[in-house]
This record gives structure tokens, sequence and C-alpha cells, in this order.
């Protein structure tokens, strides 16, 4: 059965958005991450980290590829991973950090694997395979993206590397991250492509707490100017996450993305 694919012609608001509502993200309750040895630092001249996508955190359970995976550097910079090395579960990462200030390091912008969706019928069915459903009127294309990033911050924190952008998806901290206690707030806002996003939510898990009746896990949503604040109730090594799903740009080889960012911080008691 030939049918047109998912003809940029065909588009129209109404039927991408609902497309976006159906669309499964990759690995549903699998998030990718960024862990280092250390988020304050000293004396280290040097930083290692794991790279994978989990269900637990932060235990790797498949490793994070990826072609854009960088360091931004206190003053704003890019520059690259000494020393990337890829395993089944996870990737090791290491960088060097001679100067004082905070370092961000991210996986950039990953791209991953495509899917498709067919208007049959009157309503949106997966496609599983090269088999269509009867009925198939036109089939549209989705395609994911993540952003995972950590930082640390050697002998002080600095501004530049936060303000950054990367990616369409961002959590941009406004408290900055290495400066976050038990006993304080950590306020951040969530944009796409530059702009704020209302009522989007996120999630947050505390790491290494499998042995622990009750996860610490929480949900959260920006308020109207796309704004957040978190506070804590014991220290550790957190992770927020949030997805949203959107038209491609313009050019693009799908019609749909979905998108994926997270980020990982440590809260000092």
């Amino acid at each position: 059965m030939t049918v047109p694919r998912g003809t940029r012609s065909a588009r129209t608001p109404l039927a991408l958005a609902a497309l976006a509502a159906l669309l499964p993200l990759p690995a549903l309750a699998h998030t990718g991450f960024m862990l280092p040895n250390v988020f304050v630092a000293n004396t280290e001249r040097m930083v290692t980290l794991e790279s994978a996508f989990t269900e637990d955190f932060f235990h790797p359970e498949i490793a994070l590829e990826s072609e854009d995976f960088h360091v931004i550097g206190p003053d704003g910079e890019r520059t690259a991973f000494d020393r990337i090395s890829g395993h089944k579960q996870v990737t090791i990462l290491e960088a060097g950090m001679e100067g004082e200030g905070t370092y961000r390091f991210t996986s950039g912008v990953r791209r991953g694997r495509t899917g498709k969706m067919a208007m049959a019928k009157g309503e949106w069915v997966p496609v599983r395979g090269d088999d269509l459903p009867e009925g198939t009127e036109y089939v549209k294309t989705s395609q994911t993206e993540t952003v995972s990033d950590v930082y640390v911050s050697k002998k002080g924190p600095t501004r530049a590397p936060v303000d950054v952008h990367v990616g369409r998806l961002e959590i941009h901290p406004i408290t900055h991250p290495s400066d976050l206690y038990v006993d304080g707030p950590f306020a951040f806002e969530v944009l796409f492509d530059g702009k704020p996003l209302a009522g989007q939510e996120l999630s947050l898990d505390r790491g290494n707490a499998r042995y622990e009746q009750v996860k610490p896990h929480r949900a959260l949503t920006t308020d109207a100017d796309g704004k957040a604040e978190l506070r804590f109730e014991a220290p550790g090594v957190y992770i927020l996450m949030t997805r949203h799903r959107a038209d491609a740009p313009a050019g693009a080889e799908t019609d749909i993305r979905s998108y994926t960012t997270s980020l990982t911080f440590e809260v000092q008691s």
C-alpha cells in the first residue's frame, strides 16, 4: 500500500497539535544524564564524568552517545573534552579544569530515533515498521532531541557558562547550580527558543535512593512566566528533567520534534 508520505503541505496547526500529543517519547522512562565525580573543586585539575540513560538514577543502563559532547568554560567559550570512551552501558568523559570558575559539561544537542504516525479513518495511529493501517491518508514523522547538562565549579561559581544557550528546550538556572543548599531555594526558568514556557511540567529525582521505601520523586510546573522554585528536604545529587513536543524547525527531516532536557546538580547540607 503506497501513500503520500507526511507532506509538509498537509500540515495544519490542529493536526500537528494532535500528533504531538500522541507521539511516544523514546524509552519513555529513560532519561539521559551527565554525572561528574566532583561538583565543587579546589585543587582538582581534571574531572571525570559518566553519561548514560537510566530509569534508576544514577545507575547507567544505556550509554549516552553524542556527536556534540562539549565543555563550556568559565569564560563562556566552548572547548572539547580531553577524552571520550564509549561502552555499552555508559560513556566516560574526561576534561581538564586548570582555571578557576564554573565549567558546564554537556551532551550538546543529540538527535535520536525517528517515529511515524498515520492519519487513518480520522485518527492518528502509530506506525510500526513499513505496514500502514487500513485507510491511511498520510503519514507524519517525529524525531527525538535531547540535551543533558551538569555544572562543576572550581574555587567559586561564575555565571558565563550558565547563560550560554544549548538546544531549543532549556532549563536555565537563575540561582547558580553550584550554590544550592538544603536551606535555600533553587530558582530557574524553562525556555523554548529563548522564550518562557508557561505551565511546563518537570520532574525531580534524587539519586542513590534504591533502598528507600519511597523514592524521592517530585513533579512541578512552571508559572505564567516560565519560572519555578525548588526547596530540598535532604542533601544529595538530583536530576531535573522536562519534555516538550513542537513542530520541527524548517528544513528538518521530520514534522515533529520531541525534546528532552535534563540538569544534574548537587544540593549541599
